[in-house]
């Protein structure tokens, strides 16, 4: 069966539910440290995105790619001012590990650039961790480039 790819429905209170524990996830894969949130955390977010999509479409887009009817990668995005220009943040993007290697985050990323377009936006922004190879290498091959870097030092 082919992947389906759409808009998540922010009446559908399981999807919504489903597409946070995914974004939940892209931080999970990111880094070592990661802290699950607790289901609180989890129900707070889950009531963000519906107020944001349902407040302001226009600023706030959320896509899952879906096969057979489950849910399978997702992305988030957030129209913003970058240097004084209209930019569309990546927040999120994560694809099931047995989904992975068959274009779902690059048809994701896809969709995305797609509607920043028609948001008007002049580019896209993404946060990468150094570590995540696979995904560096997507962004390079889409045209991505490295637009600033972000130093760390721990103080402990």
């Amino acid at each position: 069966m082919a992947i389906i790819y759409r808009p998540i429905d922010p009446r559908d209170l399981a999807e919504v539910h489903s597409f946070t524990l995914f974004c939940e996830n892209s931080g999970r894969d990111s880094t070592q440290g990661h802290i699950p949130d607790s289901d609180d955390e989890r129900k707070k977010k889950s009531e963000e995105i519906i107020s944001q999509l349902t407040r302001d479409a226009s600023k706030h887009h959320c896509l899952a790619a879906f096969d057979d009817g489950s849910m399978v990668g997702v992305i988030r995005l957030n129209m913003m001012t970058i240097d004084q220009l209209p930019a569309c943040h990546v927040r999120a993007l994560w694809v099931n590990p047995d989904h992975r290697g068959r274009g779902v985050a690059t048809r994701l990323k896809e969709l995305a650039e797609t509607w920043a377009r028609a948001m008007g936006s002049a580019f896209m922004d993404t946060n990468v961790r150094v570590s995540n190879e696979r995904m560096i290498a997507l962004n390079t091959k889409m045209g991505y480039e490295v637009a600033r870097l972000n130093f760390r030092k721990r103080l402990d």
